[in-house]
Formats: C-alpha cells, structure tokens, sequence
C-alpha cells in the first residue's frame, strides 16, 4: 500500500510542477505546516494523563483565515435565488492584472431580504454571523493549463443551504457543506490525451469558535485523471485523495481527537450515443483514528449504473451498489447492498414533467446486531404556464412512501408517507 501512494505522490507533485510560482501565494494564505499531524498524534498519549476538560483559544490566532474585502464591483449583482428568508447574490469581477493574466472573479453572498440591496456592499460581510454565506472563486487559464483558488465562509445553521449548494457547488472535490471556512487551491491540464487536475485544501468547522465544541481542522490533497480512448466511446478516470484532520483546539481532556483517511475511485463508462450509456465504479478507502493507531476501518463500494433513453423525452436509470465497511481492529463487518430505479418523462402532453424515483437499501453486520431494511418511492409532478401577472409560474407535486424494517428489533420498524406542493414565480 506505501509504496503505490509512493507512485502516486510522485505523479501528484510532477503535476504541481507547473504551478510552482503560485504555491508562495497559496501557501502565505493557508499556512500549513506539513509535519503538524504527526507531532500532535505522538502527544496523544501524554495528553491522556489529563483528565480535565478545559480548553483554551485556537493555538494559531495570528493564522486566521484573512477577512477578504473588494471595493468595487465591474457590474451589478445577480440575484440567483430569493426566497422569504434571504437572497443569494452573485457578482461577476473581471481582474486586469497582467497581459496573460486576467482572471475571472466569482463572489457569492447571501443578504437578508428585509434588506433589498443591490449595489456591492461596502464590506464582504453579510447582515448576521449565524447566517452568513460568503465565496470568493478565482479562475484562470494559461494556454492548456487552468488554475483557480477558493475562499469559503458558510456558517453552520444558514439558511435554505441546499439551495444555495446547487447555485454554487464547486467543481472540485472539496465539496459545499454546512460550517466550514478555508481556502482551496486547484490546477489542471490535459498532457497526451490525458486530463489531469490536482488540488489542496485547509478548511476548518465550527466556524462560530463555540468554546464548548473543538474546531477540526482538515487538511486535503489529491490526483484526478481522466482518459477517453480515441477509437472507442468509453472514458476512464481515476481519483486518490488524502486527508488528515486534527482538533485545533488546545485540551487537557484525555480524548484526542484526529483522523486519517485516504480515498482511491475508479470508473469505467462506455457512451452508446443517445440511446444509452452504462458507468461500472469501484471505491476504497482507509480511514485511522490517530488517537488509537490500531484502529482502522477499510471500506469498499462497487456500483453499476446506466442511463437509457428510448425516447427524447424519456429517461430510465437503474442502478445496484454493493458497499461493506470492516473494521481491521475485532474483525467485524457491515455489508450495505443497494439498488435504484428513476424514471423521467418530460413534456408529458407538452406540460407536465413526470418522475418516479424507487430505492431498496438493506444494512446488515457480522455480530448480528444490526439488521434492517429501507424501501423508499417518490412520485412528482411539475408544470410551468405564464400569465398576465408573471413571467413564469412554476408548479410542483411531490408524493412520497417510506418503509424502514428492523429485524433485530420488529417494534421500531415503521411507514410513513408524506407531500408537499410547492409554488415558484418570477415576477
């Protein structure tokens, strides 16, 4: 196993080669000491002859993520979502740095709607800290190599988040979740047919500092190749990703909190045209509690999913999984199997989008004290018109079946069913 993650960092950093010259940026924003993890997992076990629970401020105040600002936008912000909580609003920037070098600048920021501003605010903060949600997103291309930097601010109860999740999901794997800040580093390019993208990542939670919570800070890095065979239609790619989070909180208590975990993904899809396409992947991974070393969990996922389409309005994807997690330190096991069905018919008569969605997962494991079974459908309507009041009305049914089987226990088992009818109209 060390020496292919050998093989592999040596690709990584051949890749990060080519953007040396901004690696004294990144690293004068982020500040990361490599060798930080380890030292503080040897202190593990002098930590454990504490036993009290008191804990001081972050042991790096003067590294604190920098609080960015920008004066003057090029245009006014758009706002990509309203809803009677708040607004998302997006600017577009355009930096003339250099000849070659002119960026373009992405800014997200959530506001109040009580506060209908449109013009750029005079400083990048929004109107409450528990709510706040801000992304600045560079990018830049250079001949055949593309290059981007991220900086991230979203609290940890903002609302409406899996709204804004869709307008501002990031194409990276670092993805958009609740409470977190940090900055993201990434770089790509394409060599002999081969498309290569590399990132670094140092993104920290419990944004607020609640002294009563630790505050993890988590470390990321990884490879992503990907390579369509030229006389065939099928793709390839393949991940590998590692990370490495730690409490940064200083504490006396005898518990020390810090994770290991390293990722290998790998996909093989063949593209039928219009018809069809099929993906069959594999995943692995190995996380480590660094408080006990001993303690490793191996877990494993194979799928295979494809998308057919017998008609122009028509999509039908099936999909079946097998995943199992085992756990290296008793011998013990979970095994997670899993199938899917979704069906999508659009323009039903010219109006209406029907979907159906059906899932059957089971979780059972080798010590017999887990055992249960899921069974979930959806059905949906949706239907847009427009009229004399609004541009566009938009209409949407949802009906829903759950059925959750314990087999260990018989009495929590339980069926529910659920609707909702949702209203969207734009003025």
């Amino acid at each position: 196993m060390r020496q292919r993650f050998s093989r592999i960092k040596e690709v990584f950093f051949a890749v990060c080669l080519r953007m040396v010259w901004f690696i004294p940026v990144f690293v004068n924003l982020c500040w990361i000491p490599c060798v930080n993890l380890p030292l503080k997992a040897a202190q593990a076990a002098e930590l454990s002859k504490n036993q009290g629970h008191k804990q001081t401020p972050p042991k790096n105040p003067q590294n604190e993520l920098p609080d960015l600002s920008v004066k003057e936008a090029t245009e006014q912000p758009l706002i990509i979502y309203d809803s009677p909580n708040a607004k998302l609003l997006k600017f577009k920037v355009r930096a003339d740095i250099l000849d070659d070098l002119k960026p373009d600048i992405d800014i997200f920021q959530n506001k109040s709607s009580e506060s209908d501003k449109t013009s750029f605010p005079p400083s990048f903060s929004s109107d409450t800290p528990d709510n706040r949600l801000e992304i600045f997103r560079l990018r830049q291309k250079l001949s055949d190599f593309t290059f981007g930097l991220e900086y991230r601010h979203i609290a940890k109860h903002i609302y409406d988040f899996n709204r804004y999740k869709n307008k501002t999901e990031t194409k990276t794997k670092v993805r958009l979740k609740n409470d977190q800040e940090g900055v993201e580093l990434w770089g790509g390019t394409t060599i002999g047919g081969i498309g290569l993208k590399t990132f670094f990542s140092r993104f920290l939670d419990n944004v607020d500092q609640d002294p009563t919570l630790p505050r993890m800070l988590t470390h990321k890095y990884g490879l992503e190749m990907k390579y369509k065979i030229p006389v065939f239609p099928i793709g390839l790619s393949f991940f590998h990703s590692r990370e490495e989070s730690e409490n940064n909180v200083e504490t006396e208590s005898a518990e020390y909190q810090g994770t290991q975990k390293e990722i290998y993904n790998g996909s093989l899809k063949y593209d039928g045209g219009k018809r069809f396409d099929i993906t069959a992947s594999s995943s692995y991974s190995l996380s480590r509690d660094l408080y006990h070393p001993d303690q490793e969990t191996v877990s494993f996922r194979n799928g295979l999913r494809t998308s057919i389409r017998p008609a122009p309005h028509l999509t039908i994807t099936p999909a079946v999984s097998f995943g199992e997690h085992r756990y290296l330190w008793d011998g013990e096991h979970e095994t997670h199997p899993s199938a899917s069905f979704f069906l999508q018919y659009r323009r039903l008569f010219d109006i209406i989008d029907l979907s159906f969605l059906g899932r059957y997962s089971q979780t059972k494991n080798t010590d017999q004290t887990l055992d249960n079974e899921r069974l979930s459908t959806s059905i949906g309507l949706t239907w847009n018109e427009k009229n004399f009041f609004s541009r566009k009305i938009g209409y949407s049914l949802n009906l829903g079946y759950h059925h959750y089987l314990d087999n260990i226990q018989p009495d929590g088992s339980y069926s529910s069913l659920s609707t909702s009818f949702k209203l969207d109209f734009e003025m």
